[in-house]
Protein backbone atom coordinates (compact mmCIF):
# COMPACT_ATOMS: atom_id res chain seq x y z
CA UNK A 1 0.00 0.00 0.00
CA UNK A 2 2.79 2.80 0.91
CA UNK A 3 4.74 1.71 -2.45
CA UNK A 4 1.23 2.38 -4.12
CA UNK A 5 0.71 5.56 -2.57
CA UNK A 6 4.52 6.75 -3.22
CA UNK A 7 4.21 5.99 -6.72
CA UNK A 8 1.02 7.82 -7.11
CA UNK A 9 2.28 10.78 -5.42
CA UNK A 10 5.28 11.15 -7.74
CA UNK A 11 3.18 10.63 -10.92
CA UNK A 12 0.50 13.04 -9.57
CA UNK A 13 3.63 15.61 -8.76
CA UNK A 14 5.26 15.21 -12.39
CA UNK A 15 1.23 15.88 -13.86
CA UNK A 16 1.47 18.52 -11.78
CA UNK A 17 4.68 20.45 -12.21
CA UNK A 18 4.31 19.55 -16.37
CA UNK A 19 0.68 21.21 -16.52
CA UNK A 20 -0.64 17.60 -17.71
CA UNK A 21 -3.25 17.22 -14.65
CA UNK A 22 -6.34 16.62 -15.76
CA UNK A 23 -9.13 17.54 -13.83
CA UNK A 24 -12.77 16.24 -14.67
CA UNK A 25 -15.16 18.83 -13.00
CA UNK A 26 -18.52 18.36 -12.32
CA UNK A 27 -20.84 20.12 -10.08
CA UNK A 28 -21.46 18.12 -6.63
CA UNK A 29 -22.60 18.22 -3.16
CA UNK A 30 -19.34 18.47 -1.07
CA UNK A 31 -21.01 17.76 2.41
CA UNK A 32 -22.15 14.36 0.27
CA UNK A 33 -18.28 14.01 -0.66
CA UNK A 34 -16.98 14.85 2.80
CA UNK A 35 -20.08 12.07 4.77
CA UNK A 36 -18.78 9.29 1.62
CA UNK A 37 -14.62 9.52 2.56
CA UNK A 38 -15.15 10.06 5.94
CA UNK A 39 -17.28 6.74 6.09
CA UNK A 40 -14.42 5.07 4.00
CA UNK A 41 -12.10 5.24 6.72
CA UNK A 42 -14.18 5.58 9.75
CA UNK A 43 -12.99 1.47 10.20
CA UNK A 44 -9.64 2.82 10.25
CA UNK A 45 -10.44 5.06 12.60
CA UNK A 46 -11.64 2.78 14.95
CA UNK A 47 -9.18 0.44 14.47
CA UNK A 48 -6.82 2.75 15.29
CA UNK A 49 -8.89 3.50 18.83
CA UNK A 50 -10.14 7.06 18.13
CA UNK A 51 -13.23 8.35 18.45
CA UNK A 52 -14.95 9.98 15.14
CA UNK A 53 -17.30 13.27 15.32
CA UNK A 54 -18.56 14.13 11.78
CA UNK A 55 -20.27 17.53 11.80
CA UNK A 56 -22.82 18.00 8.58
CA UNK A 57 -25.47 20.60 8.80
CA UNK A 58 -28.63 19.13 8.14
CA UNK A 59 -30.11 22.12 5.74
CA UNK A 60 -26.31 22.57 4.24
CA UNK A 61 -25.92 21.98 0.09
CA UNK A 62 -22.84 23.19 -0.93
CA UNK A 63 -22.15 22.66 -4.49
CA UNK A 64 -18.81 22.97 -5.92
CA UNK A 65 -17.79 22.74 -9.42
CA UNK A 66 -14.18 20.20 -9.22
CA UNK A 67 -12.78 16.93 -9.99
CA UNK A 68 -14.85 14.83 -7.26
CA UNK A 69 -12.11 12.06 -7.01
CA UNK A 70 -9.46 14.40 -6.64
CA UNK A 71 -11.54 16.31 -3.40
CA UNK A 72 -11.99 12.89 -2.27
CA UNK A 73 -8.47 11.71 -2.25
CA UNK A 74 -7.33 15.28 -0.79
CA UNK A 75 -10.04 15.37 1.90
CA UNK A 76 -8.83 10.59 2.57
CA UNK A 77 -5.41 12.04 2.82
CA UNK A 78 -5.61 14.76 5.37
CA UNK A 79 -8.10 12.25 7.69
CA UNK A 80 -5.48 9.64 6.99
CA UNK A 81 -2.76 12.01 8.39
CA UNK A 82 -4.78 12.85 11.42
CA UNK A 83 -5.29 9.15 12.17
CA UNK A 84 -1.34 8.28 11.48
CA UNK A 85 -0.28 11.03 14.25
CA UNK A 86 -3.44 10.84 16.75
CA UNK A 87 -2.13 8.45 19.22
CA UNK A 88 -5.40 8.72 21.43
CA UNK A 89 -8.33 11.47 21.22
CA UNK A 90 -10.59 11.63 18.78
CA UNK A 91 -10.61 13.00 15.37
CA UNK A 92 -13.66 15.32 14.28
CA UNK A 93 -14.87 16.68 10.69
CA UNK A 94 -16.96 19.30 9.78
CA UNK A 95 -18.42 20.93 6.99
CA UNK A 96 -19.40 24.40 6.51
CA UNK A 97 -20.34 27.39 4.32
CA UNK A 98 -18.68 31.08 4.84
CA UNK A 99 -18.13 33.84 2.78
CA UNK A 100 -19.13 32.13 -0.16
CA UNK A 101 -16.69 28.98 0.64
CA UNK A 102 -17.20 25.72 1.11
CA UNK A 103 -14.84 24.94 4.45
CA UNK A 104 -13.90 21.47 5.34
CA UNK A 105 -12.32 21.13 8.87
CA UNK A 106 -10.13 17.89 10.22
CA UNK A 107 -9.33 18.09 13.87
CA UNK A 108 -7.38 16.03 15.61
CA UNK A 109 -6.11 15.59 19.01
CA UNK A 110 -3.04 14.22 18.01
CA UNK A 111 0.89 14.76 18.05
CA UNK A 112 0.33 18.67 16.85
CA UNK A 113 2.64 21.01 14.84
CA UNK A 114 5.65 23.71 16.09
CA UNK A 115 4.55 26.71 14.65
CA UNK A 116 7.57 27.05 13.27
CA UNK A 117 7.29 24.50 11.14
CA UNK A 118 3.80 25.03 10.14
CA UNK A 119 5.28 26.71 6.45
CA UNK A 120 7.31 23.67 5.46
CA UNK A 121 4.44 20.97 5.58
CA UNK A 122 3.32 21.67 1.77
CA UNK A 123 7.01 21.84 0.34
CA UNK A 124 7.34 18.22 -1.63
CA UNK A 125 9.33 15.78 0.71
CA UNK A 126 9.20 17.71 3.82
CA UNK A 127 7.70 16.61 6.92
CA UNK A 128 7.96 17.94 10.38
CA UNK A 129 11.41 17.02 12.22
CA UNK A 130 9.11 15.61 15.19
CA UNK A 131 7.05 13.27 12.73
CA UNK A 132 9.22 10.20 12.30
CA UNK A 133 8.32 9.44 16.46
CA UNK A 134 4.51 9.07 15.63
CA UNK A 135 4.85 7.96 11.34
CA UNK A 136 7.83 6.53 10.29
CA UNK A 137 6.86 5.65 7.02
CA UNK A 138 5.72 9.21 5.63
CA UNK A 139 6.91 10.88 2.66
CA UNK A 140 6.19 14.23 2.52
CA UNK A 141 4.39 14.39 -0.19
CA UNK A 142 0.99 14.02 0.44
CA UNK A 143 0.11 17.53 1.51
CA UNK A 144 2.24 18.86 -1.39
CA UNK A 145 -0.08 16.94 -3.76
CA UNK A 146 -3.19 18.09 -1.44
CA UNK A 147 -2.07 21.79 -2.05
CA UNK A 148 -1.77 21.76 -5.34
CA UNK A 149 -4.90 20.09 -6.61
CA UNK A 150 -7.18 22.23 -4.33
CA UNK A 151 -5.13 25.35 -5.69
CA UNK A 152 -6.17 24.12 -8.67
CA UNK A 153 -9.77 24.46 -7.96
CA UNK A 154 -9.36 28.27 -6.82
CA UNK A 155 -9.09 26.99 -3.56
CA UNK A 156 -6.87 27.01 -0.76
CA UNK A 157 -5.93 24.48 2.22
CA UNK A 158 -4.50 25.16 6.10
CA UNK A 159 -3.08 23.51 8.83
CA UNK A 160 -3.12 25.51 12.55
CA UNK A 161 -1.56 24.15 15.43
CA UNK A 162 -0.87 25.44 18.65
CA UNK A 163 1.96 23.54 19.16
CA UNK A 164 3.47 20.29 19.90
CA UNK A 165 0.91 17.81 22.08
CA UNK A 166 -1.99 20.09 21.08
CA UNK A 167 -3.33 18.72 18.01
CA UNK A 168 -3.71 19.65 14.28
CA UNK A 169 -6.54 21.91 12.32
CA UNK A 170 -6.47 21.49 8.51
CA UNK A 171 -9.09 23.50 6.84
CA UNK A 172 -9.38 23.00 2.74
CA UNK A 173 -11.56 26.10 1.03
CA UNK A 174 -13.27 25.48 -1.89
CA UNK A 175 -15.44 28.24 -4.00
CA UNK A 176 -19.08 27.65 -3.76
CA UNK A 177 -20.67 27.09 -7.00
CA UNK A 178 -23.68 29.47 -8.34
CA UNK A 179 -25.91 29.37 -10.41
Amino acid sequence: DQLHILIENLLNISRIEQGRMIYEKSVFDIVELVKEATNELKPNIENAGLTLELETPNNLSAKVNADRGKIKQVIGNIIDNAIKYTVRGSISVSVFEEHGKAKITVKDTGVGINPAEINKLFAKFSRTKDAYKTNIVGTGLGLYVAKKMIEAHQGDIKVHSEGLGKGTIFTIELPIHRI
